[in-house]
């Protein structure tokens, strides 16, 4: 059975004021065509379907929409709710779309371990793989507080509870695949971050608990393990089977240069570790990336403003698309027509200028404080960190100390969203 990973689609995003419908709608039209063609048996997409808890009505349509296409192809669909998606939404059509052949898990739910050990069952109804659908997990959701701990014995705390609630789902799972005459494999999810993952700019600051990432050492041993949140595409171990699929479209100008894609897993190769029959032949990885079209045309640029002005005039655009354009202009002085002159330069031409930084060139690399002009452009993060980097008379222990306490209160307002969504 083939078994396809996906996540951070974030349907309803407005990039930059810019509408990603088209987009979405082209991957979609895309996607079902690649799982009529491969056969693809089941699907699973880690989190973050909407991009915000009160997605539009038009997202709110292509979601439903794929339910009925994917019923239509014979293909299982599990969704497991990220840190964007609201708890309350992804289940208000819940058991409506089980009649579809749709596993909806919004939140971890320690009392209820037969609601994450998903089946998924090939042509001939028997099962195939188990799924053990764990969501992103809120701190309320795991973890047992205890008086007078202190910060650091919370970390301990959560993330031992953490890799406890994964060890009982998939101890869970593992009971029920040894009533099977034949055991099949079993695969995990997730949607948080993961130590060794590689984020981009539009990914939020993730934090479960305290907690900034969590290590590999938390997951049971999964045949495989569908990650969602980080948008770069992306192994973090060394079989590759712990795995990000990365968003479908890039969602943030440094998202470009890589190609996009998603992974097709075989989970008949999965329990049989790439095993064939003729001796002579390589073992086939279970494992297989997908590349996905690139939809919209996008392009960042980087230099002085002649240079960028020079690179202006040689892109290539294509006649049918508007290619959205992102520029940072390197000065040391103030230059006061950068917008016009390149107003002037895209004139009649295909293109929509969506972004003008200003950078100096002495200003380190690093300093991604400095680098973006307007606080629409800097996460919370930012502004916390520069605040802290500019208050000389704070030492290292007080820098810790805040830092940690901030980051429980980005914890308390997230939790405080959801639950009035």
């Amino acid at each position: 059975m083939k078994i396809l990973h996906t996540s951070d689609w974030h349907l309803g995003q407005h990039f930059m004021g810019k509408s990603r419908r088209d987009e979405h709608e082209a991957f979609i039209k895309w996607l079902l065509a690649l799982i009529k063609q491969e056969s693809i048996g089941a699907m699973i997409i880690a989190g973050d379907v909407f991009d915000t808890g009160a997605p539009p009505s038009y997202a709110r349509e292509m979601y439903h929409q794929l339910v009925l296409d994917l019923k239509a192809l014979n293909c299982q669909l599990v969704i497991v709710g990220g840190n964007h998606d609201s708890v309350s939404m992804l289940n208000e059509s819940k058991s409506l779309l089980s009649y579809l052949g749709t596993h909806v898990l919004a939140s971890a739910s320690p009392d209820a371990l037969d609601s994450h050990v998903v089946p998924l069952f090939d042509e001939q109804g028997e099962i195939a793989t188990w799924i053990c659908a764990v969501p992103y997990l809120r701190p309320r959701d795991v973890m047992t507080s205890i008086q007078g701990q202190s910060e650091q014995e919370k970390k301990q705390s959560l993330m031992q509870q953490i890799a406890d609630f994964y060890q009982d789902v998939f101890a869970f799972a593992e009971k029920k695949n040894q009533a099977l005459g034949q055991p099949v494999p079993i695969i995990g999810t997730g949607h948080l971050t993961a130590m060794g993952g590689q984020v981009s700019e539009s990914v939020r600051d993730l934090y479960v608990g305290t907690l900034e990432a969590l290590p590999t050492s938390v997951f049971p041993a999964f045949d495989y393990l569908a990650l969602g949140h980080i948008h770069r595409a992306q192994a973090i171990n060394g079989s590759g089977r712990y795995r990000y699929s990365g968003s479908p479209i890039p969602l943030s100008f440094d998202e470009l240069g890589r190609d996009k894609s998603l992974v097709i897993i075989d989970s008949e190769l999965l329990s049989e570790d790439g095993f064939v029959d003729d001796l002579f032949a390589e073992p086939v990885d279970p494992v297989r990336l997908v590349t996905i079209p690139n939809f919209q045309p996008m392009l960042s640029l980087k230099g002085s403003l002649d240079e960028v002005l020079k690179s202006v005039s040689e892109i290539e655009v294509q006649a049918d698309k508007t290619l959205w354009l992102e520029v940072t202009v390197v000065a040391d002085d103030y230059l006061s027509d950068v917008q016009k002159r390149l107003m002037e330069a895209i004139e009649e031409r295909p293109i929509e200028l969506l972004r003008v930084m200003r950078k100096r060139s002495d200003v380190p690399a690093s300093s991604t404080f400095e680098q973006r002009q307007t606080l629409s452009e800097l996460t919370v993060a930012d502004v916390f960190q520069q605040s802290l980097t500019s208050a000389m008379t704070l030492d290292e222990e007080e820098t810790k100390q805040l830092t940690s306490l901030f980051e429980s209160c980005l914890v308390e307002m997230e939790e405080s969203k959801e639950s009035d969504v």
